[in-house]
């Protein structure tokens, strides 16, 4: 049984194609297909990205394919791979975020239940993030929004709440807090783009509180170098973790400012064991959050 799976994943892997593969085995395409599905589905494993009549090997596949580039006789070392990669003994997952709280905590969940996991983060905007996961860049992601497409699988995360943020020497620095009309005219360094500027930008227009906005940038760190430098107030969602003696926070009391956050992968690889397990992970801290609040 094992034999014929391996057999026909490595015809796959060496060949480029299911199709191809068939021909170099003397057998029909859906029988390869079919053996191919089977080991993964009884490992639950994924050994190649699915690009239309094209595959490419995962990590998991490139690494299977060294052991099976040699004789057949290999073959138990070939099943003890792949039940280390059932067990998550092994594995990498490549995480984009938007924010990097969300998806720290997330990854710090999953390494405490598989420590031998590599994970890797990279931040970016939203549309980035998509993009990533539609390329196969990313198994997973952490998003400011819904995306309401059905190509994805979208649960809700976190909401968490925008503060503005300003310069040590500022007038508003010694408030506790602040009314969103205190900000009538005050320059304003604002992001690009992104959910905690969307999220101001309606918050001030419900309001009709009129700001003057002197720069834009696409980074937090460039909204906090400004502020410091005195160029303007700015807007942030990571009060929890920002500490500088020259910036001091604000929460708006009289305004509904928050941003979101969303796990995201691709449907189709919604039950691929460690996105299950990612977005288990996700689902255990957004649970906990809500326990936490009741």
């Amino acid at each position: 049984m094992h034999q014929r799976w391996l057999a026909a994943f490595h015809a796959v892997a060496r060949s480029g194609g299911f199709t191809a593969a068939g021909k170099l085995l003397n057998i029909g395409q859906p029988t390869v297909s079919t053996h191919v599905g089977l080991l993964e589905d009884h490992f639950r494993v994924e050994l190649f990205h699915r690009r239309g009549r094209r595959v490419e090997l995962t990590p998991i596949g490139k690494l299977l394919l060294t052991i099976t580039e040699g004789l057949f006789g290999y073959e138990e070392e070939a099943i003890q791979l792949l039940r280390a990669a059932q067990a998550r003994e092994i594995g990498s997952l490549n995480i984009g975020a938007l924010r990097p709280p969300d998806a720290m905590e997330i990854s710090a969940r999953l390494l405490k239940r598989h420590p031998n996991l590599k994970i890797a983060v990279t931040i970016g905007a939203s549309s980035d993030i998509l993009n990533g996961l539609l390329n196969f860049d990313f198994d997973a992601g952490v998003i400011g929004n819904d995306p309401r497409d059905p190509r994805f699988f979208a649960s809700f995360y976190r909401r968490y709440p925008i503060y503005v943020v300003v310069n040590a020497d500022h007038p508003l620095a010694r408030r506790r807090a602040i009314r969103i009309e205190e900000l009538e005219g005050q320059p304003v360094v604002r992001r690009t783009t992104g959910v905690t500027r969307t999220a101001f930008d309606r918050a001030i227009d419900r309001s009709g509180v009129r700001v003057q906005p002197v720069m834009e940038t696409n980074t937090l760190e460039g909204v906090l170098a400004a502020v410091m430098q005195g160029i303007g107030l700015g807007v942030i969602s990571v009060s929890g973790i920002l500490r500088h003696e020259r910036l001091k926070v604000l929460p708006v009391t009289n305004a509904d400012m928050f941003g979101e956050a969303y796990v995201v992968c691709l449907r189709e690889r919604r039950e691929r064991p460690l996105i299950a397990t990612f977005l288990q992970c996700a689902a255990e801290g957004a649970n906990s959050v809500r326990r936490s609040k009741t």
